[in-house]
């Protein structure tokens, strides 16, 4: 499993940590969210450590503080498996696994929802920029 991890004080390898991800971006919450190259995904990190920060979202991801997830957010408002971002045909959807907290899309809470470019995603205290080419 591919694991990102976002805010960890330490940095096992794959994950994030006080090192920059494997793919940097230079967006801030007042610049757009950069395309995604090679017709992928992606998650833009907007609100939280490594704001600008550019996750690739592969075919499914789950997303929580857990330690298996794929993403991994160190915050105690994420449940240990808090969401997972899945492809439906071409285009890609976010279902919560039952969280505490919720998920957001849009700013309004969500059990599943189809995710469209420019979408505004909040994961516990993250807060996420959807971008698909």
């Amino acid at each position: 499993m591919n694991q990102s991890r976002c805010g960890a004080a330490a940095m096992p390898v794959g994950t994030f940590g006080d090192e920059p991800p494997a793919i940097p971006a230079q967006a801030g919450p007042a610049t757009p969210a950069p395309r995604v190259a090679g017709g992928g995904a992606a998650l833009v990190v907007r609100r939280g450590p490594h704001e600008g920060t550019v996750i690739p979202v592969a075919d499914a991801v789950t997303v929580g503080r857990g330690r298996d997830c794929d993403i991994t957010l160190d915050a105690p408002t994420v449940s240990l498996r808090h969401a997972r971002i899945h492809r439906v045909g071409d285009r890609y959807a976010i279902t919560d696994s039952g969280s505490l907290n919720g998920t957001y899309l849009n700013r309004s809470p969500v059990d599943r929802a189809e995710l469209s470019d420019g979408d505004e995603l909040w994961i516990g205290t993250y807060r996420f920029t959807f971008r698909a080419a």
